[in-house]
């Protein structure tokens, strides 16, 4: 367990340093020898956790979505199911503010990319399938109700947290709360979603 956490620590290093040699030179101007010399490891172990420079911006998608599923167990007593939503994005939102400037960086680098947008894609879909699954277990012991279909309540949920993250990225002053950012936009959308 603690070789696991060391290992994770260590892919968290090198995606922080990594996007900070991005926000001081530019994306493509960085090589995967400065990422490592600024890491101080070597490019096998950069290879080892990393299998092209372009992944390093994926981290932090796969990552979020490690952390909704941990936070998912842990939040399981929360039966309604807007406020598990709240808190679980909000979550995620959270983790983006703690590295504010470098996290925009990130957005904006995978919106440039169609290989980055393409891979990225894949977890926005793990990410709605998540919450496709507390809605309809919010369906079945009665939690919500709708007359709308799981999967595009799930879609609008997920269409609203995106939006807030991108509105975010574009600012160009620093929003602090982000959480209540959504909060706001998903009181909106779930005046609707549900009866």
């Amino acid at each position: 367990m603690l070789r696991a956490e060391r290992k994770k620590e260590l892919k968290e290093q090198i995606f922080l340093q990594a996007i900070q040699l991005f926000k001081e030179k530019g994306y493509e101007a960085v090589t995967v020898q400065e990422i490592v010399s600024v890491c101080g490891i070597a490019k096998g172990t950069f290879f080892n956790y990393f299998s092209r420079k372009d992944d390093i911006l994926l981290y932090l998608g796969t990552s979020q979505l490690e952390k909704l599923t941990k936070q998912l167990n842990h939040y399981h007593y929360i039966e309604n199911p807007k406020e598990l939503i709240l808190v679980l994005l909000g979550d995620l939102l959270k983790r983006l503010t703690e590295h504010s400037e470098l996290m925009k960086l990130v957005v904006m680098e995978i919106m440039k990319s169609s290989y980055l947008v393409e891979n990225e894609y894949n977890s926005i879909q793990k990410l709605q399938k998540s919450i496709e699954s507390i809605v309809e277990q919010a369906k079945i012991n009665g939690t919500l109700q709708s007359e709308h279909e799981t999967s595009i309540i799930a879609s609008s949920i997920i269409s609203t947290y995106f939006h807030t993250l991108l509105s975010w990225s574009l600012q160009h002053r620093e929003e602090k709360d982000i959480e209540a950012l959504f909060e706001k936009h998903l009181d909106i959308v779930w005046k609707g979603i549900s009866k």
